[in-house]
């Protein structure tokens, strides 16, 4: 069942405004960088450059995806705009300070900074589109236009790190990246009432992650979690071991180009007819939860295509684009589930998802990073797909619901106006 979200005063199309401008100025200085990460962390820290990028990346990873955990007792006594603008600063400083320090320790802190200000600007933005729209359409609305955004900075970004990021001098990238943090957050200040808080109830104390995990023995916690975390682990594959077999079996570079920066491009353009899909599924009854399990069994049918024996190319080709059909269903749905959960608080609900994921996506990554390289070298490369896609679809459909049930929600009805908290 789910409840119908307090009054907050903000219209639905001003927060998805707000919220979309917010995320694809964080996602351009996010994406920016990425691409040349690994590289610049190494040649700033000499010697220890192997050491620092990688726990740089790992616990950059780890921080934009957990760290809110530490600070979500708190986050009640502060607005929105305020948590989530300091979010925003946070990520500015870490970004735009790394251009300064050679110290290998002092990278990781300033690195860690910036992952915990993306981790708690994403947080408080998921609690917030839950507290302020009631219809989950108008939810599922908000965040697809959040992947759009995500996804344009993340086909274009890689075109402003080779552009900024010349001759080994970093600070023209970062400053970027910096400045794109900081109207990240001057956006907020357009939409937002300045006195909307999260909401705070007793089931938003005790924060941590102890916490968190202590919230899997709820059932619809777990059911949510689980799904997540099991498709954000297939998610992972993509940019791990599909990466690899790209680089590893395709000679053209234009190819190679087209296959991994397809996905981003498709998402733009064909988003929001998906979004329309799952829109009308949504308004039939079809449970959030059954969705993500569909998506999660999409993602499956890809991996199936990759170990069939088919030829390199046409596998790829076949493989990415239903991917990236999968991704436009997966990743706004995730939200949905999560939102519909009523047995705890939003913000524990937006915590557990950014567990949820982050663990998925983590760990995956190291799968496809480690293990589809040692399969590929000993010619076991389409035995990883297959067992993995069987894997997949064996997983998913204990959770597979055909039963329609009706929203409780008024579909097309928005949460009524009222003054700021």
């Amino acid at each position: 069942m789910t409840a119908t979200p307090p009054a907050t005063g903000i219209r639905e199309p001003v927060l998805r405004w707000t919220l979309g401008a917010n995320y694809l100025l964080c996602s351009f200085g996010r994406f920016s960088l990425v691409p040349v990460l690994a590289i610049m962390l190494a040649r700033q820290t000499g010697g220890a450059g192997w050491v620092t990028s990688g726990l740089g990346l790992f616990g950059f990873i780890v921080f934009a995806g957990l760290s809110a955990l530490l600070v979500s007792r708190w986050l009640p006594t502060f607005s929105y705009m305020t948590s989530m603008s300091a979010g925003t600063l946070c990520s500015a400083l870490g970004f735009g300070l790394l251009a300064y320090t050679h110290d290998p320790v002092l990278t990781l802190v300033l690195l860690f900074l910036a992952g915990f200000g993306i981790s708690v600007n994403a947080v408080l933005a998921r609690v917030l589109v839950a507290e302020s729209v009631a219809s989950e359409t108008g939810r599922n609305n908000i965040f697809s236009m959040q992947q759009i955004a995500t996804n344009a900075a993340a086909a274009l970004g890689p075109f402003l790190a080779g552009a900024l990021y010349v001759s080994g001098n970093a600070a023209p990238l970062l400053a970027f990246v910096s400045v794109a943090y900081l109207l990240a957050g001057v956006a907020l200040f357009i939409g937002l009432p300045r006195r909307l808080r999260p909401p705070r109830g007793p089931r938003t104390r005790g924060g941590g992650l102890a916490a968190g995990l202590r919230l899997l023995r709820d059932p619809e916690c777990r059911r949510a979690s689980v799904v997540t975390a099991f498709g954000a682990f297939v998610y992972g594959q993509f940019y791990s071991a599909f990466a690899l077999l790209v680089a590893l079996a395709i000679d053209s570079a234009l190819l190679r180009g087209v296959l991994l920066g397809g996905p981003p491009v498709a998402i733009v353009i064909l988003q929001a007819g998906v979004t329309a899909v799952v829109n009308r599924s949504l308004r039939a009854g079809v449970p959030p939860l059954t969705l993500l399990v569909r998506a999660v069994l999409v993602f499956g049918s890809a991996l199936f295509l990759l170990g069939t024996g088919l030829p390199i190319v046409v596998g790829s080709v076949l493989a990415m684009t239903i991917w990236a059909f999968a991704e436009m269903l997966f990743t706004p749905v995730v939200s949905i589930a999560f939102t519909r959960i009523t047995s705890v608080s939003r913000l524990a609900a937006s915590n557990l998802q950014g567990v949820a994921w982050t663990t998925g996506e983590a760990l995956g990554s190291l799968c496809g990073g480690a293990v589809f390289l040692l399969c590929h070298r000993h010619g076991a490369g389409s035995a990883y797909w297959l067992v993995l896609a069987t894997a997949t679809i064996l997983g998913m459909l204990p959770y597979l619901r055909p039963r329609r049930v009706p929203s409780p929600v008024a579909p097309d009805t928005q949460a009524p106006a009222g003054p700021a908290r």
